[in-house]
This record gives C-alpha cells, structure tokens and sequence, in this order.
C-alpha cells in the first residue's frame, strides 16, 4: 500500500512533488507514436519516470523537502503485475492526489492541500526531464524566498517546473495546456494577479521524436539519474533508429 499523504510536523517544510501519469498502453507518450509503438512508449514512459523518482528523491534531499509521488489518478504500481521496477522505485514515497479537470486545476489543488498541511513551498515537477540538474530544484526553493512563484521554461513553450509560496494565489485558469503558448500565457495571467515570478534556467521536456534525438546527445544521459532512459536510448541506436528519422511534430 502507497503511504499516506505526508504532513510536516513542527516548523513549515518545503515540499517537492512529482507529477505522473499512470502508466498504460496508449495512454501515455502518445506524441511518441506511431514512430515507437503503444508497447514501446509505455516502457519509455515508464523508464522516464523511474529515472525521474531517483531525481525527487535526489532533489528533496538536497533542498531539505519532502518528497512527494502524485499519479494523474489513484493507483498502485504495488498491485499491478508487471511494475516491479516501478514499485520499488515509488516505495516509502508520500501520494498525494491529483484533483482537477484540466492541469491548472491540479495544480492549485496540490498547492492548497500542502499548504493545509503546513508546508510553506511547494515544488511540482513532471516525469518528462530526466537530466534535469538537481541544483535547479535548489535553486527553485531558494527563488520561493523572494519570489511568489517560480517556473522552470521548458524548450518546447511549457514548463518543466512550477513552484510557490504558500498557500498559492489563485492562477492557472485559462491557460491553453498542451500548445507552445502555456510558458507565456501563464507570465501573463501571474503578471496580470500582480504575482512575483522567478524563473529558472531553460532546460527540455522529452515528448517527440526529436527530443530522443537531443537527449541522446545530452552527456547526462550518462549519468546515475538517467540510466534506465539511457538504456532505452540505447537500445533505438543499436537498432538504427538514432539519428532520429521521424518528423519533429513539436512545431
């Protein structure tokens, strides 16, 4: 059984949640497709996200948070045959819920029910980044110190990283989720609630063909963090499939 959702006794704590979704055939990687197969997006999405659990728990140790696993949905990964790796790679790790219909509705779920329990910042991540340095996540904290939110630019026109001061002002509504314009129409809605907003170092989401193609080059693939992506990675070279031979659809 997932632990229960974790409260901070004593003096506010940080909180560093990572936001995924539940791992099934079709439903996950789908801009991946048919380039890989709905068997071969799954075990991608599934390699992201194990590697994405070693940087959480990476990431909170050095920010002094406490890490949270936050599934699109309830589940297990304990109860279902098949995700061994997955389950070992979640154990001990606090749930908290996903509640919303769209991802804006989420997220500032997420942000009232930490701030509830008493955590002072909160830091939500995606499974989509899996050489993302840990010190960004330092970084994002130590920016909840001045500012009121902090968001990470991703390279694709979203965001890799969103944090904030808690408990969060109301935002995130309207946003056009899924297109090249989230990064920006999100500026404009905080700049519009008169919110202070820190940003961090670009950095890249994997969610196209093309982005396999980058990573493959990214010398942190090479790390600790990223094996099991690297091996997936690996595994499209050896078959000749890397270099990328399929249309970026990103644009």
């Amino acid at each position: 059984m997932a632990p229960p959702l974790g409260s901070a006794p004593g003096p506010p704590r940080n909180a560093l949640v990572l936001y995924a979704r539940v791992p099934r055939s079709g439903q996950v990687k789908t801009r991946m497709t048919p380039w890989l197969s709905a068997g071969e997006a799954l075990r991608l999405h599934l390699a992201l996200l194990e590697d994405s659990l070693a940087l959480l728990r990476e990431g909170a140790a050095g920010a002094g948070a406490i890490p949270f696993l936050a599934f699109s949905e309830p589940w297990d990964p304990g109860s279902a045959e098949g995700f061994e790796g997955l389950a070992s790679a979640a154990a001990g790790l606090a749930r908290l819920p996903q509640i919303g219909t769209d991802l804006g509705e989420r997220l500032r779920d997420s942000f009232a029910t930490l701030a509830a329990r008493g955590h002072r910042h909160a830091v939500v991540i995606g499974s989509d980044s899996p050489t993302l340095p840990p010190e960004f996540l330092a970084s994002a904290f130590a920016a909840l110190r001045r500012a009121d939110v902090v968001l990470g630019p991703a390279a694709d026109g979203g965001f890799y990283l969103i944090g904030a001061a808690l408990p969060a002002p109301e935002m995130l509504t309207g946003i056009p989720w899924g297109t090249d314009r989230v990064l920006d129409s999100t500026l404009a809605a905080l700049a519009r609630a008169g919110v202070r907003v820190s940003l961090l170092p670009r950095w890249h989401d994997v969610d196209v063909p093309a982005d396999l193609d980058r990573l493959r080059a990214d010398p942190g693939r090479a790390g600790p963090r990223a094996g099991k992506t690297a091996a997936f990675i690996d595994g499209l070279i050896r078959e000749g499939r890397l270099p990328c031979r399929a249309p970026d659809h990103s644009a």
